[in-house]
């Protein structure tokens, strides 16, 4: 039987293009037992499986005829794709579903969402969203959808209708129904529809909201609500998202104006900016549009570059901005957009 088989191989190698060997075949390999250590036969060649499987920074073992790939030690990430090392500074030195924390590349998703949502990092950033037939509820979450039972209220003017609702036609309907545009969300503030971008988004949110533009209408007019409790940055980011807002941006000076009024009118001593230098020490941007600071109203002797001073607050007081530390509690600026 062996003879037969051999002599089988012997008359279509040729045709089949396998080239004689030393083992009885008369072909190089049969399995991996006829190559040397550390190659598989493939194709009937000895190779190395290893060759061009494994991304960088990678170690590629070889099991019999599977090879497998993993991280070098001190690195992590997807060892078929590349290997980032675990120390970082900066966002950009994790892999896209890490970020730098306390210089060490972490699950962007731990600890950020709630019951009941899931989450998915895009771009070293938590996307959190709900479950089917769960919805949000700001402050608390994703919570059971609930069919609500509406009934048309007469009114002649808005004062007539509750705070959510405005009076058009004789009747109080909700004023959000056809506002916004693309990639918004709507909050109703004393009668009046609020728009405001989706987290991730910029843009005219009456129109559309894109994630690469960064240009807003002349006609559009940043608005800003002041939150009345006490909470770290990293929280009043999350307060801001689950009232479909963003935690705030100051770009020019008639915004620094307008958050001025907004400082006001509310409680507080300081108030939470989206400022940090949190990516690079000393290079401070707006959380959200990643845009660098080109406006700025720096109190005296601000800002102080340390690594514990990372996060940009105001001064309610003064108006000024000054670094402060990121675990402080105090009070938050959200920003949405009227025209």
């Amino acid at each position: 039987m062996a003879f037969t088989y051999w002599v089988l191989f012997a008359l279509c190698g040729s045709v089949l293009g396998i080239l004689p060997g030393n083992n009885t075949t008369g072909i190089p390999c049969e399995n991996h037992y006829d190559c040397e250590p550390g190659k598989a036969c493939i194709d009937f060649q000895c190779e190395d499986p290893c060759l061009g499987l494994c991304g960088l920074n990678t170690i590629c073992h070889v099991v019999g005829e599977v090879s497998m790939c993993s991280c070098k030690p001190g690195f992590i990430g997807q060892p078929f794709n590349g290997c980032f090392p675990e120390v970082c500074t900066m966002n950009s030195d994790c892999p896209e579903e890490n970020i730098c924390s306390d210089h060490l590349c972490k699950d962007a998703c731990k600890d950020t969402c709630g019951l009941n949502s899931v989450c998915k990092a895009v771009k070293h950033r938590a996307i959190c969203s709900c479950n089917p037939g769960y919805v949000w509820k700001p402050f608390l979450g994703c919570h059971v959808e609930s069919r609500k039972i509406v009934i048309q209220m007469k009114c002649t003017r808005d004062s007539d209708c509750s705070l959510n609702s405005t009076c058009s036609n004789d009747e109080c309907v909700d004023p959000c129904i056809g506002v916004c545009g693309n990639n918004t969300v709507c909050n109703v503030m004393n009668h009046r529809a609020a728009c405001a971008c989706k987290s991730g988004f910029i843009g005219d949110p009456f129109l559309e909201c894109v994630a690469q533009n960064t240009s807003i209408p002349e006609n559009i007019t940043k608005k800003y609500k002041i939150g009345n409790d006490e909470v770290t940055w990293y929280t009043a980011i999350q307060r801001c998202r689950y009232e479909g807002m963003r935690l705030a941006s100051i770009m020019n000076e008639s915004e620094q104006a307008e958050m001025r009024k907004s400082i006001a009118r509310s409680p507080g001593t300081l108030v939470w900016t989206s400022g940090n230098d949190l990516s690079s020490k000393g290079h401070y941007v707006w959380d959200g549009s990643g845009n660098s600071f080109d406006y700025t109203n720096w109190g005296q002797g601000e800002p102080e570059i340390s690594d514990k001073y990372r996060c940009i607050a105001i001064k309610g007081n003064v108006y000024t901005w000054l670094t402060a530390n990121c675990h402080a509690l105090t009070h938050y600026a959200c920003e949405y957009f009227e025209n």
